[in-house]
């Protein structure tokens, strides 16, 4: 692996073909395009910027952002967050799959809330960059672990 941190870009995993295009709508750099109103979404690396306003727009929640690696063994991912509380920067969480399974230990990077994602908390965790490909959330907090 590199010495050099490595640039982000966003992974789509649109799992179905369903009328929906609100990625490439918010996508002011046509790095995410669609044939079709029912296709998959196409994503081109090399015209991403790293807005990440695609993760905050996709309704299903199909669109995260990875930076593959941080240096030091640790990579990121980035989703949106919509429950309450949020977790704070520097807080040490469970990372989990798609399906909810544990998959390591991670701590809070950031949690960005701008006005543009639209009420949408994007959180940012740092994990050991070997379980990038399966991190996808975080396990929910309870009010007692804020």
């Amino acid at each position: 692996m590199s010495n050099q941190p490595s640039r982000g870009f966003a992974l789509l995993e649109c799992c179905q073909e369903i009328p929906c295009n609100p990625c490439t709508t918010v996508c002011k750099t046509g790095a995410i395009v669609k044939s079709t109103l029912n296709s998959r979404p196409e994503f081109d690396p090399e015209k991403c910027v790293g807005c990440k306003l695609c993760v905050a727009a996709c309704p299903g929640q199909a669109i995260f952002f990875q930076v593959p690696d941080l240096g030091d063994g640790k990579a990121s991912i980035t989703f949106p967050y919509e429950y309450r509380p949020l977790p704070v920067p520097g807080q040490e969480v469970v990372a989990v799959d798609r399906l909810g399974n544990e998959v390591c230990p991670a701590v809070v990077q950031s949690v960005d809330q701008r006005p543009v994602f639209n009420r949408t908390a994007l959180v940012t965790l740092v994990i050991p960059a070997e379980y990038r490909d399966q991190v996808r959330f975080l396990r929910r907090l309870r009010r007692e672990e804020r």
